[in-house]
């Protein structure tokens, strides 16, 4: 069974994927945001046999709510009636930065690391990573 990150956006949602063992992270799909967002990200934890999902949360660097971290709070919610499986909260903090540089590391141009989504997963990827080292 795997772990499912989301790094959630009112434009667009990064989704990340753990490998069977939970060691590693990995990009896996963006979604354009919709009302239909919780109902697909559902689907994906059914076909993917997701056990847990992270949830990206967007905190202020003083550790404070901000509107954002409400609107992710609020999809969190709707996500939790709809799956079988936990939703667990992760703070997101500079996930969106360090994605960035390690694109650049991994050597991917920068006209394929500004596709639309790509940071997205990018960050997924990150905020899951952190959460499976957290776990050992």
């Amino acid at each position: 069974m795997r772990i499912l990150s989301i790094d959630f956006g009112t434009v667009r949602i990064g989704t990340a994927l753990s490998d069977e063992l939970k060691m590693l992270a990995s990009p896996y799909r963006v979604l354009p945001y919709s009302r239909n967002s919780p109902a697909e990200i559902a689907a994906i934890v059914a076909e993917q046999k997701v056990e847990k999902v992270v949830m990206g949360m967007p905190y202020a660097l003083d550790g404070t709510e901000s509107e954002m971290t409400r609107q992710t709070k609020n999809f969190a919610e709707k996500l939790r009636a709809l799956i079988p499986c936990p939703v667990v909260e992760w703070d997101e903090a500079f996930s969106s930065r360090r994605a960035g540089e390690q694109m650049r590391g991994a050597g991917i141009k920068k006209k394929k690391r500004s596709r639309k989504g790509m940071a997205d997963t990018w960050a997924a990827a990150i905020i899951l990573q952190e959460y499976l080292d957290a776990l050992r």
